[in-house]
């Protein structure tokens, strides 16, 4: 599978980074220019649903966290632009020793699911599809946020971009609501992938600052319960399946 990183155009420091990770594994990869947030223009950016927004995170978006989003979008483009399966990376990523293993494992499978996280998760709900030597394959029951490095296949950059275009969250939010994209998403076991502490282009800050007000609180409160019981009805309804 190609590997795309993406990573803004003028992050020298990050890209030198993951690079020398990749070169020292015999890795071929290419950067996928982000799309930054606070200068770009990109029609994607139009899109952004600020109201929407509000009720999903109590807060409006970071530029920073807009231009992540499409950043990802672009990446699906890329996906069905090849019609093949590939592996997205962000440039703030850790690969691990066995990284290639673990790609090379998800291959035998990506004509059976459309997304498999290659990071850790953030809970031990999921359903085993497929357990082998030294990596297993899961089905995410409680599904994970963070998007920092994934396999994704036509089939789901395709309804991905379907249901996704309009920003009305964060990224990784938007691919945990998977009664959105309908798409069942699985993880790898172990992880081949982990976050650093890299410091964040996003925006921690403005992130930070929380909006006020009952109506917004209730209506928060209402999405976030009815996006609750939808993902628990999507996964049911998606079923579990062994290989």
């Amino acid at each position: 599978m190609k590997i795309f990183v993406i990573s803004l155009l003028n992050s020298e420091s990050r890209r030198i980074r993951i690079a020398n990770q990749l070169a020292g594994k015999g890795i071929e990869f290419e950067f996928l220019d982000a799309i930054d947030g606070r200068t770009s223009n990109h029609p994607y950016l139009q899109n952004y649903n600020e109201p929407a927004f509000l009720i999903n995170r109590r807060r409006k978006a970071a530029l920073g966290e807009l231009g992540c989003y499409v950043s990802h979008l672009i990446a699906w483009e890329k996906c069905l632009e090849l019609n093949e399966p590939i592996v997205v990376l962000e440039d703030d990523c850790e690969l691990t020793e066995n990284f290639i293993d673990g790609v090379n494992f998800i291959a035998n499978f990506t004509d059976k699911m459309s997304f498999i996280r290659l990071e850790p998760l953030e809970s031990k709900m999921f359903l085993t599809s497929y357990k082998g030597v030294s990596f297993s394959l899961v089905k995410q029951l409680k599904i994970s946020m963070r998007a920092t490095g994934y396999v994704v296949t036509p089939t789901g950059a395709k309804n991905f971009l379907n249901k996704g275009k309009i920003i009305c969250c964060p990224i990784d939010l938007y691919l945990k609501n998977s009664f959105l994209h309908k798409q069942s998403m699985y993880a790898l076991i172990p992880p081949v992938v982990y976050t650093t502490n890299a410091d964040s282009i996003i925006g921690h800050d403005t992130r930070g600052l929380r909006e006020h007000g009952l109506t917004l609180h209730l209506k928060r409160f209402v999405f976030k319960w009815f996006y609750i019981l939808m993902n628990t009805v999507t996964t049911l309804t998606n079923g579990h399946v062994k290989f």
